[in-house]
């Protein structure tokens, strides 16, 4: 019984330890492969404009425009309106894979479709070119 049961690493030839549960064996020791409890590489941090000239605690210019135009609209102080603004808080502050932020940005842009619904707002170019349309139309 003088024959050593261990395995043996292959890169430095140390004793390799008992494996416990079910998965591989191991051909290498802990020193030449240690374990794979790493950061997810795939987590990406959202650029954020002006990180620098940015005080602490002071609020994202993303969460403050969504803000800007649910209060014009009258639409800030509604549950939908809320909803807008903790998912752009979310979405400012937090770190996500590109697939999250993308679901995140598609799930901003519902709820402030949601939000704004029915509610009054400034008549813009197309606006005016519809209505001259109809009084066209309606003249004729």
């Amino acid at each position: 019984m003088g024959a050593d049961l261990r395995k043996r690493c292959k890169r430095c030839l140390a004793a390799i330890p008992p494996q416990q549960g079910s998965a591989r064996p191991r051909i290498y020791c802990v020193s030449c492969r240690p374990p794979r409890n790493r950061p997810n590489p795939r987590l990406i941090d959202l650029p954020k404009p002006q990180e620098s000239s940015e005080p602490a605690g002071e609020v994202s210019p993303l969460v403050t425009t969504y803000q800007q135009v649910l209060k014009a609209a009258d639409r800030l102080a509604t549950p939908e309106g809320a909803h807008v603004m903790h998912l752009a808080e979310l979405f400012a502050n937090g770190r996500h894979t590109a697939a999250g932020a993308a679901s995140l940005s598609k799930e901003l842009r519902a709820a402030m479709e949601s939000a704004l619904r029915g509610a009054a707002r400034a008549p813009d170019a197309m606006d005016e070119l519809e209505e001259r349309r109809r009084r066209k139309t309606s003249t004729a």
